[in-house]
């Protein structure tokens, strides 16, 4: 024990020197600890207690008492002021609500509740009171009060500092060692008495929510759609709800029994595959760390979906199986009848595209020929990707590949419009460009003639003429707006055929050229839509330097192995579903 330059004296574990213990206070001091326990466990409401608890300090500790407490915010509060004099009590309240204790002020109360140590000041002089920024009006109040001693304790429980609990005797009034010493031990009570009733008041709260969320959790699983059983390790059924009884018409007295091997023998009876249904049993049984999803037909016609998981504390503790039931019947027989109607679909959208494509390519003198075609997606409608091969005088054959805008039943007909169209041309001409000129105002007269937006309507076509010479195959190429074509030579060489033109079906009179290439023996010209330079997978497209790189690799081979091979890496590229339709179309010389 120590007194200060300002005559205050800081306590912490301090000895009391060599004075001789007065029994009679000694027994005085125990009757108050023991009377001011059971004030203390009377209650766990701790303000009601602390209020008690002030009015037993005064008058036998001190004049009066004030009790700080922590509050939400990380601040303090009074929580309540005692004096033995009620007009003074009005004073001390009013004294706290306009000046309120400084905290931050490490020679007082806040260097109490920071340090943990008492602060004792047996004599509070004039210079204390006038000490530091405080206002007249605030002097004058604590004069009133009339202070002599001052004992400040920290209220500390389990390592926590709670508050604190201040003692002021008043002039005549000197507080003692001892006084000091019992009110640090009702500080400790007092504090202890709090925070078991912190404790106390969170534990209540944690029961009221666990409660909640246990009823909460009964009303969603009485409330879902899905059947819910939970089977312990030693198979006793722990929790279910109506909804499992119902799906699996569950008898009362199975479900009352908690039997999980009586509700496995009753399921057992409904099913399609009593032994599949077992075996998936047995399975998560014996591996209860791997979750199961199947499918279960019931006798009945039901289907179920079966869904079942470990019940794995944070620990790792297993504490059984859960079980989930969702009847899918009526999905099922939905997800059976749009297959039955995609399957209608997807057969007249195929028949109907056979009829846009030649049954079969013709035998060309002196050349091979080879086309792959593969719709976008499962083929449920009718795409825009078409290709031709026919004669158009002695020796002389027209060659077609085109993909024209949109699908379904406005595709068949552009379709139709440009294979019929490039025919009948082809009667009157044998230039490439001037076939696909003629082509481009048919199409122009049909958006003309009908209320569509004629933006929409236009076609990618690539148009060759092809000749058989003595030694060589010859062709005439010209392209409306196509993926130029590709030569493959024997050797593996690839060559672009240098023919731009314009999309058409958009413009009058558009810009169309032509370009002659010799094919010898082993070559190949190779023709192609969009679908295949544009297939997207992996996040790039298959791209013309990827077509390039595979042709050379074709250089000699037949024309039906090289649409093969495009046919497939295309695909492979999209994991095997085209979402562009896909045409190639293989002319190799022989």
């Amino acid at each position: 024990m120590g007194v200060d330059g300002n005559g205050e004296v800081g306590l912490g574990d301090h000895a009391m020197g060599d004075a001789v213990p007065d029994p009679s206070a000694q027994i005085s001091s125990l009757a108050f600890l023991a009377e001011a326990s059971a004030v203390l466990s009377a209650s766990l409401d701790y303000e009601a207690t602390l209020i008690r608890l002030a009015e037993l300090a005064v008058p036998r500790l001190a004049d009066w008492c004030v009790v700080h407490l922590a509050d939400a915010t990380g601040g303090m509060r009074v929580v309540t002021t005692a004096h033995i004099d009620p007009v003074k009590a009005d004073q001390l309240v009013q004294l706290q609500e306009r000046y309120p204790t400084d905290f931050d002020d490490d020679a007082g109360p806040g260097g109490v509740l920071r340090s943990g140590a008492t602060l004792y000041v047996p004599e509070v002089s004039e210079e204390m009171l006038t000490a530091g920024d405080r206002r007249a009006e605030q002097v004058a109040l604590v004069r009133a009060v009339g202070i002599q001693s001052l004992v400040i304790v920290p209220l500390i429980a389990r390592h926590r500092r709670l508050g604190i609990l201040s003692l002021v005797t008043e002039r005549g009034r000197t507080a003692t060692l001892d006084d000091v010493a019992l009110a640090e031990e009702l500080g400790r009570r007092a504090a202890m008495a709090v925070d078991n009733a912190r404790l106390y008041s969170e534990m209540a709260l944690a029961q009221r929510e666990a409660r909640f969320q246990a009823a909460l959790l009964r009303a969603q699983n009485e409330a879902g759609v899905e059947g819910l059983l939970v089977v312990s390790p030693e198979g006793e059924m722990i929790s279910f709800n109506r909804r499992f009884a119902e799906m699996w018409g569950m008898p009362d007295d199975v479900m009352s029994s908690r039997s999980g091997a009586a509700a496995l023998e009753r399921a057992m009876q409904q099913v399609v595959d009593p032994e599949s249904f077992i075996e998936g049993v047995r399975h998560v049984y014996q591996h209860p760390d791997a979750p199961l999803r199947d499918e279960v037909s019931l006798l009945d016609g039901r289907v179920l979906d079966r869904y079942g998981a470990p019940c794995i504390g944070d620990d790792g503790t297993y504490y059984g199986w859960a079980w989930y039931f969702r009847d899918v019947t009526a999905q099922k027989r939905t997800e059976q009848a749009l297959f039955e109607s995609g399957e209608r679909f997807a057969t007249l959208a195929r028949t109907l595209q056979e009829s846009l494509l030649p049954p079969d390519l013709p035998e060309v003198r002196g050349v091979e020929l080879a086309s792959r075609y593969h719709p976008a997606g499962s083929g449920l409608d009718v795409g825009g990707d078409f290709y031709d091969v026919f004669q158009t005088g002695r020796g002389i054959w027209g060659v077609i590949v085109g993909d024209v805008c949109g699908k379904g039943a406005e595709a068949a007909r552009l379709t139709a419009l440009a294979r019929y169209t490039v025919r009948a041309a082809s009667m009157q001409t044998r230039e490439p460009s001037r076939i696909l000129a003629m082509l481009n105002e048919a199409m122009l007269r049909e958006n003309a003639s009908d209320d569509a937006d004629t933006d929409e309507r236009f076609a990618s076509v690539a148009y060759a003429s092809l000749r058989r010479t003595a030694k060589r195959v010859s062709l005439t190429v010209s392209s409306g707006g196509h993926p130029p074509a590709l030569v493959v030579r024997s050797d593996g060489g690839v060559e672009a055929v240098d023919a731009p033109g314009m999309l058409l079906g958009l413009f009058p009179n558009p810009d169309l050229t032509e370009a002659t290439v010799e094919l010898d023996p082993g070559d190949s010209l190779v023709l192609y839509t969009d679908g295949v330079t544009e297939a997207r997978g992996a996040g790039d497209e298959y791209g013309a330097e990827r077509l390039a790189s595979l042709l050379a690799r074709c250089g000699g081979m037949s024309s039906k192995t090289v649409a093969e091979a495009v046919e497939t890496a295309v695909l492979d590229h999209q994991d095997g579903v085209a979402h562009d339709d896909i045409a190639v179309l293989v002319i190799h010389a022989l």
